[in-house]
């Protein structure tokens, strides 16, 4: 996959009035100096993986307007972004990405990338309810969509609750729209979360998702918004920044 191919896949699981960056191989960086420190020691694999989604974080950020900042690493291993906004960082063989939001715009936003395989049973059994099985269709490997669709969910989550104890992964389920859910096929899901210590009302919380799978991917994000409130329909008007040039897990584990 080509880098355009991976930006076009990002854009087309983004809410409404987000952007971000995505590229489909490793760049060298450059990376601040408090960046540098945050993956100072890691092996190859784990820089280029840092590196990247940093590099993306940058280019999200000049996309939205901002100037681009160290982009540091919060108590559970998240992206610390600048006040104001709202994001996520995610990346798995072939695929780095980050996406951004303005805080006035949503209550919390995650992305998340997988490779478009079975899980191992080990993880189904744990984190997979038979509930959530049942109503996927076992012959396009819908568990992996689920899955996808729960780390984002959970990385929303995680911004809402702060210091707060999350619940595990497995509490979170996933109620993804009847239709095609193939290779090649789109479409949206909503997430309900159990109680969740430090957040209050959780029940006034809508989560919203969009999943695609294109590419050997599934790609997800899930954007947090208000029950009673619609999630916006249009897109900015301007998108800020120089657009990307052909040159240019726990949940946590695989978005830092």
């Amino acid at each position: 996959m080509r880098t355009e191919a991976a930006e076009a896949l990002l854009r087309a699981v983004l809410p409404p009035r987000a952007v971000g960056a995505a590229r489909a191989d490793d760049v060298p960086g450059p990376l601040f100096a408090a960046e540098r420190e945050l993956c100072a020691g890691a092996g190859p694999r784990r820089e280029g993986e840092f590196t990247t989604g940093r590099w993306c974080a940058h280019r999200a950020l000049a996309r939205l307007g901002e100037l681009p900042v160290a982009v540091g690493r919060g108590p559970r291993g998240e992206p610390v972004w600048p006040h104001g906004v709202l994001g996520s960082i995610t990346h798995c063989p072939g695929f780095r990405a980050a996406a951004l939001c303005r805080a006035d715009d949503a209550w919390a936003l995650g992305i998340d990338a997988e490779v478009d395989a079975p899980l191992p049973p080990r993880v189904r059994e744990r984190l997979i309810s038979a509930d959530e099985a049942g109503r996927m269709r076992p012959e396009v490997a819908g568990e992996r969509l689920l899955f996808s669709a729960k780390e984002a969910a959970y990385k929303a989550c995680s911004a809402l609750v702060g210091d707060g104890r999350l619940s595990p992964l497995a509490g979170l389920r996933i109620f993804v729209e009847p239709g095609e859910h193939g290779p090649g096929a789109a479409g949206r899901f909503r997430a309900r979360i159990p109680a969740v210590n430090g957040l209050r009302g959780a029940d006034t919380y809508r989560f919203e998702g969009r999943w695609q799978r294109s590419h050997g991917l599934v790609v997800t994000s899930c954007v947090v918004v208000r029950s009673g409130t619609e999630v916006p329909t249009t897109r900015p008007r301007r998108v800020v920044g120089t657009p990307l040039g052909p040159q240019t897990r726990s949940a946590w584990d695989s978005s830092t």
